[in-house]
């Protein structure tokens, strides 16, 4: 490693270190939990980190607009990084951003597979992904599944998603779930292959937060795939992620051919307990999909604090507090969902995915 790379590493870890020390306390989170009103929220937000990006708002801002924002704002701190990063870390971190334009994308999906299509309302919470070679003034033109993908050609998403548009606008299938997991696959072996071209202690750092994600992703689609749809084991190992972690192929192989998925949680608590645990607890619990989702978010949430935490500052301090903050902002979108709709404030507080309620970490957190 060079002193010019070394350098480069430190100074973006520190960077991320005081970014970092600007992310919400718990009391915070609190505050917002004591809201009577969305407006009320963007008030208390000004006081923050968050003040500039939603300097732009009215003063009684409707949840959406929120929403659009501390996206974009996250997106901005993105763009001011990027600079900073030669090879290979630059396409590392531009194909973690990457991954707010596929959420973006699966929305227009929605829109369509739902037959409505408010385009100005889809533009009013647009981000921009900057660098992107996908026009949206395309896209958002888009009456079907059919125009969808010949308005897709020549981005980077069209190969991937071929064919489950096709049979989408042939009505050989009807649910959005297999593009959705195309669309993820698509970019989670992209986000792989350019893990491998780090080097060698910065990939092995990353797959602690990116491996564990990849194994948990897998694991949470055999539960929707077993649960919720009608499909063989063939095809269930089809729409895996094709890279492995901890849970390799063999496993997952004896996985999906079980006859429910209590049974997976089983095979799964004798190799892998952590993970078990994650998903029998949630399972147990009054909202089980809720709960499983937290879950999966909180233990990634907690594998990205310990590699922000680790060693001297570099670029694994950089994904560590991004990661954090992707989930605080998550969070926060959470806590005006509840503020606006009249949910209960402790109950909301424990679906969030930091855990800021005393005493409620179970072993695995």
């Amino acid at each position: 490693m060079s002193y010019s790379s070394r350098g480069e590493r430190v100074s973006i870890g520190v960077k991320a270190k005081v970014l970092y020390s600007r992310l919400l306390s718990p009391d915070e989170y609190w505050v917002l939990l004591g809201s009577d009103t969305v407006g009320e929220i963007a008030q208390k937000l000004r006081a923050t980190a968050y003040g500039e990006a939603l300097s732009t708002l009215s003063a009684d801002p409707h949840r959406n607009d929120i929403e659009a924002v501390l996206k974009n704002a996250i997106l901005h701190e993105a763009a001011n990084f990027a600079p900073h990063l030669s090879s290979p870390r630059d396409k590392f971190f531009r194909t973690w951003v990457r991954w707010h334009e596929s959420e973006y994308l699966k929305s227009v999906f929605r829109y369509i597979g739902a037959g409505r299509m408010d385009r100005d309302e889809i533009r009013r919470r647009f981000y921009a992904i900057k660098s992107s070679n996908v026009s949206y003034d395309n896209i958002l033109s888009a009456r079907n599944f059919t125009e969808l993908s010949d308005n897709l050609r020549g981005s980077l998403y069209f190969s991937p998603l071929a064919d489950s548009l096709k049979r989408l606008a042939s009505g050989e299938e009807h649910s959005l779930f297999p593009l959705e997991m195309a669309l993820d696959n698509f970019n989670e072996l992209s986000l792989f292959k350019s893990l491998k071209k780090l080097e060698l202690e910065e990939g092995d750092t990353m797959l602690q937060i990116f491996g564990v994600r990849a194994d948990l992703y897998n694991i949470y689609t055999l539960y929707r795939a077993m649960t919720f749809y009608s499909m063989t084991p063939e095809e269930i190992l089809n729409r895996l992620l094709p890279m492995r972690y901890r849970i390799k192929l063999p496993f997952l192989r004896e996985a999906v051919r079980v006859e429910s998925f209590s049974q997976t949680v089983e095979l799964l608590n004798s190799e892998f307990p952590a993970y078990a645990e994650l998903f029998m607890g949630a399972l147990a619990s009054d909202e089980p999909q809720l709960s499983l989702e937290r879950n999966i978010k909180r233990y990634i949430y907690n594998q990205a604090k310990r590699v922000l935490s680790s060693g001297l500052p570099g670029f694994h301090t950089v994904m560590g507090y991004f990661i954090l903050k992707e989930y605080e902002i998550n969070d926060i979108i959470h806590i005006t969902e509840a503020v606006r709709y009249g949910y209960d404030r402790r109950r909301a507080a424990a679906y969030l995915i930091r855990p800021i309620i005393s005493g409620g970490e179970t072993e695995w957190q």
